[in-house]
């Protein structure tokens, strides 16, 4: 168990890291996009939004994963028991939200699809409704991942209770 779960927290380590990627990729075309062209600036500032949320999400989820992985190793080796019950009712709440996310994610992606078809002609409502298209569409792919990742863990664990 304990290599599925380092293997699991692994995941989440590079996960974090990718996120703090795309911020960095996401804040690049932000700045690229503000200056030469009036009408890419909503899109600009949209896309620079998303990078400082993506920034602080990577950053947040990579400075906890490691205290939560010697926690939870602890817990592994004092109360097996406890463990098992515990992280398995926590990775059921984990991969239920992931579901509600991705059809958030979803329905942010269509209404932003509709937005900026609807809204072509007018440069703000274009580059908002785009950047969220962006952004909602590397989320959903990010956290098809991430919840496939999720479902490996919480199958070892319901494997082992």
């Amino acid at each position: 168990m304990r290599q599925v779960m380092f293997g699991y927290f692994a995941g989440e380590k590079h996960a974090a890291l990718a996120l703090v990627a795309a911020a960095i990729v996401s804040f690049t075309a932000a700045v690229v996009l503000f200056a030469p062209r009036w009408e890419l600036r909503p899109l600009a500032v949209t896309l620079g939004i998303f990078s400082l949320v993506f920034l602080a999400i990577g950053v947040g989820l990579h400075q906890r994963t490691g205290p939560q992985v010697d926690e939870l190793a602890a817990r592994l080796a004092s109360e097996p028991g406890r463990f098992y019950s515990e992280e398995t009712l926590r990775m059921i709440k984990v991969q239920r939200n992931f579901l509600i996310i991705e059809y958030v994610e979803l329905g942010i992606i269509v209404a932003s699809a509709i937005a900026a078809v609807a809204c072509k002609h007018r440069p703000a409502f274009l580059g908002v409704a785009l950047g969220f298209l962006v952004n909602a569409a590397f989320l959903l792919a990010f956290d098809l991942v991430a919840e496939r990742r999720g479902a490996v863990y919480l199958a070892a664990l319901e494997t082992r209770r």
